[in-house]
């Protein structure tokens, strides 16, 4: 990992799942032998300068076998009987139905249970209850064995016992020995006790933290079992947060509606807020504070995924992102529409987080993608505002486990098993410098966006993300960050007629969700915000969530977003102290334009607008562009960018290299550049009061000499194809006659010689070779010097410093994937497969051999130019470690 540019590893302990018979059990996670292990790990990773964190269970969420039933994940289970009165009831009520996991005693009853409430209701078999004083709370009536004994009024009567009780939840994919229940995530002491266990097995203290090479904990996605959420002190909880009793409110929980379905929904909206404040504060504000004790980091998933696969994790995802150490999101390629970097990006740009992590290149393809494709994921993602990649994963496979070998079911596959793996510095390297550059300075953004005030609450509401999630009425070349009510009544101010961080990230315009309500002390500090001078766009809200005071909440909104929206909605601004307020007539084009705000990244070529993408960011003296082109051919375009007065620079982030924009023109607020990308090209433009020195002799131009066309082409030994050299003509090895080569997959060598006459290179003039289209990384060698490695278009090489006059020889190593050799086993029987792996073959009728080794045209390039490029080692340096 140090060798090929990672900056650190991330221990995680889990299930092979796919023929797991094949893979050995392992000890227990935490174990002595496990924990003597991750100790070893840890302090190796010390050595080398590495970050080092690790999972807070086996598998996830968060759990272990030392979780007892008594601080286990819990939830509400009920029962009822029906009785008609009036008469005495004496009799034992029915257990409530337990979850089928929950953990039960010889006799089937809970390990772990604890009595709520018994409450008696109206009976009707609409399940409507008139008014909340029909419910009767009984609870302090029910004797320790059940038996309840009461006088029940005239008429029919459901009597309804509430229970405590556990999920029985148990960790998610964990290591075969390793099995555990879920913690309580609604209880801090839990959430404490179970950190404290991680840091006593593997021996760390406060005092020892500093020197054990552990730099941070991390929890993986909330994905708890449907149900009603609960804990020992729900009751308590709930009174803090909402101000009024749970418990005659509970029937609402099992579907029953208290005096009409509005109510209902109010306080279903204030059982939902509690669960997220509840988890929030319990587990992720908890482990926060426990990890900083520590000097350690908890780095959190805590945002999602939202519905509709998993919307079990109910929290309000800005907040629980806020309020971890390192928020993380999470990315898919190919075949899932899964890319939840927006809502994390957000949520670092408004709580002041300088990291924007993400569990990175998540799929279920198996060894099919190349880096280009992978780079071309990336840079989405950072388009997003990701700015630290978490690789996942990089399976331990032992020798024994043959190759590909061991993985695990969903992840990217990038370890020394990997075809590639030997050339894999370059795009290590690319991933690293961008991360860097998108580290510095502050995010820059026009629009703020309300999301609104509901539990779950997620950005987008939905995980299918095909395409860049984009803002309604918000055009290409404006960016926007996500922001909650959390963040806007405690970290948001209004300075200069712009919406300001306290790190300094600024915007000019907020905009509402159009949702019907929003709380009270959410709009009152919107007013006092335009009062100031901010500009708010969006539909004007109707009422206050939630039960507590609702009537007089509702008129109080009522009567302020009458007097800052009108009775109308509008297009044009109402002007509301020093600011402005735009009805839902107005779009956020509309606003901005109206409030003088012009797009930051303009794209002039129609065609090229959907294909240039952006992100801004802004120091002290610079500003930051990275543009990508998300197309798979080579893009020019002409682009504006919201920046005058400064000189830009072209920084590739393939190279380290910079370089002076041949010509540039400033006009008005703008300075318009032409940009040429290759094809899922990407660059940094930064502008600076830096001097460049472009000049009129930097013009370039490439001159081809003689293509090269003769080759021989050698395949490794023990992988079927044949090992001596044998003359090729560049094509595809999946259209040879012989299967051992078309079904290869691994590095095959291709060589030849060609001649250089005079003027090989000189200060003027660079030699290149272009390798044409190859599949899927190729490194070049020049009399026995390697020169580089091309791993994205153009698969171009600089070869000056090794080309000597006259004969050269050249040889070209190309990786492909193990994608073709599985194909190929899954054609045969298992005594003549080459490959092992635990994960399963393609389908033996269905699948095909991807394109694989260099299929050319192969050239020698003679490129002539000024002064050449101003190479910034300082920024390849610095990046090596993101």
């Amino acid at each position: 990992m140090k060798e090929k540019g990672m900056s650190g590893a991330e221990i995680w302990d889990v299930a092979a799942i796919r023929n797991s018979e094949m893979v050995p059990a392992g000890p227990e996670f935490l174990s002595p032998e496990s924990a003597a292990s991750i100790r070893f790990a840890l302090a190796e990773g010390r050595r080398l300068g590495l970050r080092m964190g690790m999972i807070t269970s086996s598998g996830w969420n968060a759990g272990g076998t030392w979780v007892d039933p008594t601080w286990a994940s819990k939830m509400l289970v009920s029962s009822s009987v029906v009785t008609t009165g009036p008469i005495e009831f004496n009799q034992a009520l029915p257990y409530p139905e337990l979850p089928k996991d929950c953990p039960r005693d010889a006799d089937g009853k809970p390990l772990y249970a604890l009595e709520v409430a018994v409450l008696a209701v109206p009976d009707n078999p609409d399940k409507s209850i008139a008014k909340i004083e029909d419910v009767i709370d009984l609870t302090k009536s029910l004797s320790a064995d059940g038996t309840l004994r009461w006088q029940a009024p005239a008429g029919p009567w459901r009597i309804i016992r509430f229970v405590c009780t556990n999920t029985g939840q148990s960790l998610i994919v964990p290591s075969p020995k390793s099995n555990g229940l879920f913690i309580d995530f609604l209880d801090p002491a839990a959430t404490r006790r179970h950190l404290q266990v991680i840091m006593d097995r593997l021996q760390i203290t406060p005092a020892n933290a500093a020197e054990s090479g552990l730099n941070y904990l991390e929890v993986d996605s909330m994905e708890l079992h449907e149900g009603n959420t609960w804990t020992d002190k729900f009751p308590q909880w709930f009174k803090k947060y909402r101000s009024y009793d749970v418990v005659r409110w509970l029937p609402a929980l099992d579907g029953w509606t208290i005096q009409d379905k509005e109510l209902s929904d109010r306080f279903l909206y204030d059982y939902k807020k509690t669960v997220s404040d509840l988890l929030i504060h319990s587990h992720y504000e908890t482990g926060s504070d426990f990890l900083k004790e520590y000097g350690m980091d908890f780095v959190g998933e805590a945002g999602g995924p939202g519905p509709p696969i998993w919307d079990t994790c109910p929290v309000d995802a800005l907040k629980a992102l806020g309020n971890v150490g390192v928020p993380r999101g999470e990315f898919w390629i190919q075949h899932r529409n899964m890319f939840l970097i927006k809502e994390v990006a957000s949520a670092s740009h408004i709580y002041g987080k300088p990291i924007v992590d993400a569990e990175s290149f998540t799929t279920w393809r198996r060894w099919e993608d190349s880096p280009f494709v992978l780079k071309m994921a990336a840079d989405r993602a950072f388009a997003e505002g990701l700015n630290r990649l978490t690789i996942h994963g990089f399976a331990h496979s032992p020798d024994k486990a043959g190759l590909p070998g061991w993985t695990y079911h969903a992840g990217i596959d990038i370890n020394p098993n990997t075809t590639w793996w030997s050339f894999a510095r370059p795009f290590m390297d690319y991933l690293s410098r961008c991360s860097y550059l998108l580290q510095q300075g502050q995010p820059v953004a026009d629009v703020l966006w309300y999301y609104g005030d509901q539990a779950p609450n997620f950005f987008p509401k939905f995980h299918d993300v095909p395409e860049k999630p984009r803002l309604p009425g918000l055009a290409h070349g404006y960016d926007y960050d996500v922001i909650n009510s959390d963040v806007i009544l405690n970290r948001l101010k209004v300075e200069d007629r712009r919406y300001v961080l306290p790190e300094g990230t600024s915007y000019k315009i907020l905009a509402i969700s159009p949702e019907a309500s929003m709380p009270l002390e959410v709009l009152e500090k919107l007013e006092s915000f335009v009062k100031q001078g901010g500009v708010l766009v969006g539909a004007r809200p109707k009422q206050s969530p939630g039960l507590f005071k609702h009537k007089d909440r509702t008129q109080r909104i009522q009567e302020i977003a009458g007097q800052m929206w009108g009775d109308q909605p509008k297009k044009n601004a109402t002007p509301y102290g020093s600011g402005r307020v735009y009805g839902s007539d107005a779009t956020l084009d509309e606003a901005l334009k109206a409030e003088g705000v012009t797009p930051d990244f303009i794209v002039t070529n129609a065609a090229k607008i959907e294909s240039m993408d952006y992100i801004h960011r802004r120091t002290k003296t610079e500003e930051i562009y990275f543009v990508r082109n998300a197309a798979t051919d080579p893009g020019k375009a002409e682009a504006q960018f919201r920046v005058r007065g400064q000189i830009p620079q072209l920084w590739d982030p393939a190279t380290g290299e910079a370089s002076p924009v041949k010509s540039f023109a400033e006009h008005g607020d703008y300075t318009s550049v032409t940009l040429e990308l290759d094809a899922g090209g990407s660059t940094f433009l930064i502008f600076s009061d830096q001097p460049a020195t472009a000049t009129a002799s930097d013009q370039k131009f490439v001159q081809a000499l003689e293509p090269v066309t003769s080759w021989t082409l050698t395949f490794p030994e023990d992988w079927g194809a044949p090992t001596a050299p044998t003359p090729v003509r560049l094509a595809s090895w999946t259209e040879s006659d012989n299967p051992d080569i078309r079904y290869f997959s691994g590095i095959a060598e291709y060589n030849t010689t060609f001649k250089l006459n005079k003027d090989i290179g000189t200060s003027n003039s660079r030699i290149y070779i272009d390798l044409g289209t190859v599949h899927d990384v190729a490194e070049v060698a020049i009399n026995g010097k390697k020169a580089g490695v091309a791993w994205k278009p153009p698969y171009r090489v600089e070869v000056t410093d090794a080309v000597v006059e006259g004969e050269n020889h050249l040889s070209v190593r190309v990786a492909n994937q193990w994608h073709n050799r599985l194909v190929g086993d899954s054609q045969t029987t298992a005594g003549a497969r080459y490959a092992r792996t635990n994960t399963a073959l393609p389908n033996k009728d269905s699948a095909k051999p991807l394109p694989s080794g260099m299929l050319g045209p192969v050239r020698i390039e003679r490129q002539s130019k000024g002064d050449g490029p101003n190479s910034n080692k300082t920024l390849a340096q610095k990046s090596a470690t993101q």
